[in-house]
């Protein structure tokens, strides 16, 4: 019974992990290669990219919120600390991340203006 259990908790704990790798959303991709890539999709498939790239920054800002909260619950003669501090690279992080899918999500709203611009003078 408890090796059930333990190949059930795994296997659940694998669907979590896999579940937020389908997003599709790389935020370490070169903005370079975004706009290749955006070139050669489709409409919707570059609606597809932007409704990722918005549930992506939906639940990095949730983080974000997160993290912010811990840093305003900090005493005040605790603001130097370790856990101080260790919140505020997150937070760097956070926003770094947030700011790099913010550009990537621009180039494929910008293409699929473009795309649409395109259709309506056919």
């Amino acid at each position: 019974m408890k090796k059930l259990w333990t190949v059930l908790a795994c296997a659940v704990l694998a669907a979590g992990l896999l579940t937020g790798c389908g997003s599709g959303v790389d935020e370490n991709k070169p903005l370079s290669e975004v706009k290749a890539e955006a070139a050669t999709l489709d409409e919707a498939a570059l609606k597809a990219k932007i409704a990722d790239c918005e549930k992506f920054l939906a639940e990095k800002k949730a983080e974000l919120e997160k993290v912010a909260a811990k840093i305003k619950e900090i005493p005040l003669d605790k603001i130097l600390s370790e856990e101080s501090k260790n919140l505020k690279d997150q937070t760097a992080k956070l926003t770094e991340s947030i700011k790099k899918v913010s550009d990537q999500m621009k180039v494929y709203v910008d293409e699929a203006a473009a795309k649409a611009k395109a259709a309506v003078k056919k």
